[in-house]
């Protein structure tokens, strides 16, 4: 019987988390850690990024995605004395994180946490994670249904039952194709802001970048404003842009890229809806192939 998934609280210096974030999402720990990191499961454990001072709080949370060993330098101090220090590494998704600028301000923070960031690393119990979860801005929104039920299998959230129903089409794919960006090394948001709207899911290659995927979904609704969104965010910022609906939109939708839509006609892509599905098997079931070879890309 599988182990349950565990949250564990990750405390670092404010320069070493700028380099985790920046260096494809990815923490160490040393060779003395080793029976801890050991204990960390990949595709279900849970993590908690606590910023030491002056920040003192934790700043976001990811899920762990493979925990693998590496012999080359990569934190600051690391390069500068030419040595690793932090050998055993594990690889993150981001699942919500404040913007940088915002870490002393936005934080979450107790007297408790504080006390328990001093001893480092450590496991922390599924009521903790969801206080601090439910803390941190779009926190909650940001772990889908699905990802809820692994991670915190032994609490409910408020609003989510432990056995909830099966999501809606639209809901499923818009959880799906946030998992597919993350499988792929992007920054993965659903709902993500776009003005007075908001997007569905966009991928950004690093947290400071703008989105370069851009994923509008029509199961039902109005799909001239989807496509208004999607051509806003390439007008914007030159993302890529795709509509993911049913076999039956394709004809409305071409022709509103002949008609109003004309300056995205040779940019938007279309996707079925039902192909969001298989992409995502097909995504998985490399990745696990990867691990089991030993080739962590």
């Amino acid at each position: 019987m599988a182990r349950p998934a565990k949250s564990w609280l990750v405390v670092g210096w404010p320069i070493n988390w700028h380099t985790a974030f920046n260096y494809g999402f990815i923490w160490g720990m040393k060779a003395s850690q080793r029976s801890l990191w050991e204990e960390i499961h990949s595709d279900s454990d849970l993590v908690f990024f606590y910023v030491t001072a002056p920040v003192s709080g934790v700043v976001g949370a990811g899920l762990v995605r493979t925990k693998l060993q590496q012999l080359s330098p990569l934190w600051p101090e690391e390069r500068e004395r030419n040595e690793v220090i932090w050998p055993l590494r594990f690889e993150f998704d981001v699942l919500t994180l404040l913007p940088p600028k915002t870490w002393p301000q936005g934080r979450y923070s107790s007297e408790e946490l504080k006390a328990r960031a001093g001893r480092g690393f450590q496991s922390i119990e599924p009521a903790l994670a969801e206080e601090i979860l439910r803390a941190l801005p779009g926190g909650v929104k940001a772990v889908d249904q699905i990802r809820l039920a692994m991670v915190l299998p032994s609490t409910t959230l408020q609003g989510v039952p432990a056995e909830a129903a099966p999501p809606e089409p639209r809901e499923r794919a818009k959880s799906l194709l946030v998992e597919i960006g993350r499988l792929q090394k992007f920054v993965a948001d659903a709902e993500y802001p776009l003005d007075t709207r908001r997007l569905d899911v966009v991928w950004r290659r690093v947290q400071r970048s703008v989105p370069s995927f851009v994923f509008e979904i029509q199961v039902g609704g109005n799909l001239t404003e989807a496509l208004a969104k999607l051509k806003q965010a390439r007008d914007i910022w030159n993302s890529n842009i795709y509509l993911v609906g049913k076999e039956g939109h394709r004809g409305p939708v071409g022709q509103l890229l002949g008609g109003s839509f004309h300056e995205i006609q040779d940019r938007l892509r279309f996707i079925e809806i039902g192909q969001v599905e298989q992409l995502y098997e097909r995504k998985r079931s490399y990745r696990e192939l990867e691990n089991q070879l030993g080739i962590l890309l």
